[in-house]
């Protein structure tokens, strides 16, 4: 029987959503396990278009958002039939359908609560992709954890293919005899496939699975929660790409360029103009859509400023960077094949649920930490700088690791608060900013940008007396009044620019 989405808005008039509201509350109600919350989400479009097999699997679809996908459908579906049989059969399951299916079914509308956007797939037809999924995913850390090796372990971990912990406890208590308590099997599972995949050390500590949400969760944890730390909460801009917002001079010298092309005449000088706005509005694109937290480069810190990077000592992680006696302590960082998906994957994690959850815990400090790294890597000698001080550890080369940091863009999400490591950054550029040569160069850079105005408008200027003396001659001594109404918004705009 197909589900009805309790999250459409009806057709009918208020009765239908009263009914509706009143048979979706009742039945998550009547459910004896809590109702997690929200936490397998869709990748923004944004993200996506950055680097888009990074989030979507390439061999294996797990739940509904990916199962059905054709390519992976077809690559993996008998693998997935195999792995079932291979729970089943050394157990004696007799009947799949009635021990383990309706198990899955019977929590349906709280497993829906788990995905931000309601599954488009009636509950018989969920309750076995999901058991079967359950089921995959359980044999594939069996075997991860015995013999170290799985089908494709990125896949794994990324945020749209996650199964809910609900689930693959459900299952597994529908296959045990004495339906014991899965802690320790889930603990010992998730914490053997994340010590081999996380780029980061992990807490030591065990995580709570009373809110473990899935395994990328887990491993979010695990890595975040190395040490007691407040909170911070978190304020977002609107989704999309960073904000390009264009000087009104800027805008000004366009239009005039724009303008002049229609001229063959002033073709001279519309090369002069493009060379000016070259040299005052010069920016690399990669750099506009992909903005960083402001700090100088590894080799930057440590040539000019004097600056060493140090090892943190112990099992610190994310939340013990700082700065202390010229000492910038960082924890070391694994990078290999699979390292930039689940760290494209942390994160989005990091933001989605700091954007969309109630609950509390979900700050940015890995998204952060991120920020910080694409700040100070820029060129393969600044990730040398850092692997000879056991910082970066890995197989990828540094060419690979400069163009994986400088390839993940930025949180649209702010701290509140001034986070550690936005402090330690703040501390790094002060150092930096106070050598004698870097003050000189800085104070010669506010100069330029202060004559800019003055520059701007005497070349636009020039420049609209030359396009408007070719118009002249083209047209005769009628000029359009189409081409004089638009130099008069130019200047009008520009005219409260300079007051």
């Amino acid at each position: 029987m197909a589900s009805l989405n309790p999250f459409v808005a009806p057709t009918s008039g208020d009765q239908q959503w009263v009914d509706q509201i009143r048979k979706t509350l009742k039945t998550q109600l009547s459910v004896t396990v809590d109702t997690p919350p929200v936490s397998i989400f869709t990748i923004p479009q944004n993200l996506k278009d950055e680097k888009l097999e990074a989030y979507e699997p390439r061999l294996i679809g797990l739940g509904p958002k990916h199962h059905f996908r054709t390519e992976v459908y077809q690559k993996m579906e008998q693998n997935k039939l195999t792995a079932v049989k291979r729970i089943l059969k050394p157990i004696q399951v007799p009947d799949c359908e009635d021990q383990v299916i309706a198990k899955v079914k019977d929590i349906i509308p709280v497993i829906s609560a788990c995905y931000d956007s309601y599954p488009q797939t009636d509950d018989d037809a969920l309750s076995w992709l999901l058991a079967i999924d359950a089921l995959f995913l359980l044999d594939q850390l069996t075997v991860y954890s015995d013999l170290g090796y799985a089908i494709d372990e990125k896949d794994l971990i990324m945020l749209e293919n996650q199964i809910p912990l609900i689930v693959l406890k459900e299952v597994h208590k529908a296959l045990s005899s004495d339906n014991s308590d899965t802690e320790d099997l889930w603990e010992s599972k998730f914490r053997y496939f994340s010590t081999k995949n996380s780029p980061f050390l992990l807490s030591q500590q065990n995580v709570d699975f009373n809110r473990v949400n899935h395994l990328l969760d887990y491993m979010y944890h695990s890595i975040v929660d190395n040490e007691k730390s407040k909170s911070i909460d978190v304020n977002f801009s609107q989704p999309g790409s960073v904000p390009d917002i264009k000087p009104a001079t800027e805008e000004l010298m366009e239009a005039i360029i724009k303008a002049g092309s229609m001229f063959p005449g002033a073709k001279p000088f519309i090369g002069v103009l493009e060379s000016v706005e070259k040299i005052l509005y010069e920016s690399d694109e990669d750099t506009k859509k992909i903005q960083e937290i402001r700090v100088p480069s590894v080799t930057e810190l440590s040539d000019i400023a004097g600056v060493k990077f140090v090892l943190s000592p112990g099992n610190e992680g994310i939340r013990n960077i700082n700065f202390v006696d010229q000492c910038c302590y960082l924890p070391v960082i694994k990078l290999g094949y699979d390292s930039e998906v689940i760290l494209r994957n942390l994160v989005a994690y990091e933001n989605l649920m700091a954007q969309n959850s109630f609950m509390a815990g979900f700050g940015l400090e890995l998204t952060e930490y991120v920020d910080f790294m694409c700040g100070i890597i820029d060129t393969a000698s600044d990730v040398k700088v850092l692997r000879e001080a056991k910082i970066i550890e890995g197989d990828l080369s540094d060419k690979e690791i400069v163009d994986m940091f400088n390839g993940i863009g930025r949180s649209f999400g702010k701290m509140s608060g001034e986070s550690e490591l936005r402090k330690t950054a703040g501390e790094l550029n002060k150092v930096y900013s106070n050598v004698p040569s870097v003050r000189f160069k800085n104070e010669v850079e506010k100069q330029v940008r202060a004559s800019a105005k003055a520059i701007t408008f005497l070349v636009s200027i020039s420049g609209t007396l030359v396009l408007m003396r070719e118009a002249y001659s083209k047209i005769g001594s009628d000029p359009s009044q189409m081409l004089v109404q638009f130099f008069s918004q130019q200047l009008g705009s520009f005219s409260t620019l300079i007051q």
